[in-house]
């Protein structure tokens, strides 16, 4: 095979992200929806600091952006209005795009004691609408982006209902459990064929990253915990086994989603393809967990190594590759 040159470039603490040659001198226009989510907001970050490339950017969300950016043109709309709604609102706008970036995601409300994506009918109902609502819009009005890129996750390969298959390939079967992302990518899919797009899906792991107002952010969580210990004089005790405590997490940092999502809808070896993206930002909760402590001032527990001190917990259904005896 014929050899290539690639240029690299460093930009603060990211080093050899890519750079675009093929792509000097001219100017595009993208549309990010969920611009106020954590990769949404990180992808309209990127694209304003390339001004030179990207010249008009339509960051859309249903609350203004966090950008101030010039070229950041921001549109307050809500994509589970219908498509004729959303394209008169684009209309009205000027909005035309040769980019789109899609990280819209609604997370409805779940009954209490149940967990994220318990409620999975109504997610994907909810999610499957944003992306179909959003793209039958782009047809009234005759936008057809030369790439769609659309985030999805690792929950692609149901990690969060069970053991996953390793490794955790992207050509992998679907499982057959419930999973917004497959009609989205299947909705996608077609739409691109009709109307001679691509397309382009990512799956990142565990997300690092935060914005105002974003429910979905573990940190949350640990810094109340942390707090009430602190208060109450106690240690910050670990709730899980010694499995949990030393397993190494994949985690992706929102920043580098963002240039890698700059890379996929600019590469043409990335069109029609779905990709993994995980960074070299390995985590251990044993390796945090002292961390963790020091910032509030406490004392750490670690792993009770006595099996029987734990309470074996049943989940409602059955792991989605019949792996865990009943349901565990």
């Amino acid at each position: 095979m014929p050899s290539t040159t690639l240029t690299v470039e460093t930009k603060g603490i990211y080093h050899h992200l890519p750079t675009f040659p093929a792509h000097d001198g001219k100017k595009y226009s993208a549309i990010v929806t969920g611009a106020n989510g954590i990769s949404g907001s990180a992808i309209v970050d990127v694209l304003a600091g390339s001004p030179e490339r990207w010249e008009t950017i339509y960051a859309i969300s249903r609350r203004p952006p966090l950008s101030t950016q010039p070229h950041v043109k921001a549109i307050a709309a809500d994509f589970l209005s219908s498509p004729e709604d959303i394209s008169e609102l684009l209309r009205k706008e000027g909005v035309k795009a040769d980019y789109v970036f899609f990280a819209s995601y609604v997370q409805p409300p779940t009954k209490l004691g149940q967990a994220l994506w318990s409620n999975t009918e109504e997610m994907d109902k909810m999610n499957v609408s944003l992306l179909s609502n959003f793209l039958s819009a782009l047809t009234i009005n005759g936008t057809v982006p030369t790439r769609f890129f659309l985030q999805t996750g690792a929950k692609h390969y149901a990690l969060h209902l069970g053991p996953t298959k390793l490794p955790m390939s992207e050509d992998s079967p679907r499982i057959p459990h419930p999973n917004f992302y497959f009609p989205q990518e299947d909705a996608l899919s077609t739409w691109c064929l009709q109307h001679h797009s691509s397309w382009t899906v990512t799956r990142p792991g565990f997300i690092i990253g935060a914005v105002k107002e974003a429910s979905m952010n573990i940190t949350y969580a640990l810094a109340i915990y942390a707090t009430i210990q602190k208060e109450l004089g106690l240690a910050l005790e670990f709730p899980a086994n010694i499995a949990a405590w030393d397993v190494n997490k994949d985690l992706s940092v929102v920043k580098l989603i963002a240039y890698h999502a700059e890379w996929a809808v600019l590469t043409e070896a990335a069109a029609n393809q779905a990709l993994n993206i995980v960074d070299d930002s390995r985590f251990s909760w044993g390796a945090f967990w002292p961390i963790l402590a020091s910032w509030y001032g406490i004392p750490y527990g670690v792993p009770e190594l006595d099996e029987g001190k734990y309470t074996r917990v049943v989940m409602p259904d059955d792991a989605p590759r019949g792996l865990g005896a009943g349901g565990d």
